[in-house]
């Protein structure tokens, strides 16, 4: 027969067991949170180290806040001829697509593009109609856009 102590000490024991159980799954449980949010937290900071790299790269891609003064100095001084692009093809020169097919292009003069920031390799600037563009090499991608940069005023 158990006596009195025997049976309030075995409820005692289970339930204390029990408990020690439930605390040692819930420290594996913290340490799976933390685990998780130190994951999360990594994947948090690549992610904003990629987004400052693309910032980055696309700011080297775009006229400068002086780009604009600096051409149209140069077309004033120097005069450069231009002719407008037809309605059409003008609408659809836009940043991040392809130039359109068949649109005539040229490049910068050589003294004009040494007065400009360089850019990154693998652009280019060149003219089309009365803008001045900035395009992907490989791709004829448009990068960046200074509409009517080339008219004459």
């Amino acid at each position: 027969m158990l006596t009195l102590l025997e049976k309030l000490t075995r409820p005692c024991l289970t339930v204390l067991f029990v408990g020690v159980m439930a605390l040692s799954m819930a420290g594996d449980g913290y340490a799976k949170n933390d685990k998780a949010k130190g994951k999360k937290q990594n994947a948090q900071q690549t992610e904003e180290r990629i987004e400052d790299e693309v910032i980055d790269e696309v700011l080297d891609g775009i006229f400068g806040e002086n780009d604009r003064e600096i051409i149209q100095r140069y077309v004033k001084n120097h005069g450069v001829t231009s002719k407008g692009l037809p309605p059409g093809i003008a609408k659809n020169l836009e940043r991040g697509k392809p130039l359109p097919p068949g649109i005539a292009k040229r490049n910068l003069p050589t003294d004009l593009e040494s007065q400009l920031p360089s850019l990154r390799d693998g652009l280019e600037r060149i003219i089309v109609g009365d803008d001045v563009t900035i395009i992907e090499e490989g791709t004829r991608v448009v990068v960046d856009i200074l509409r009517d940069v080339l008219k004459r005023q």
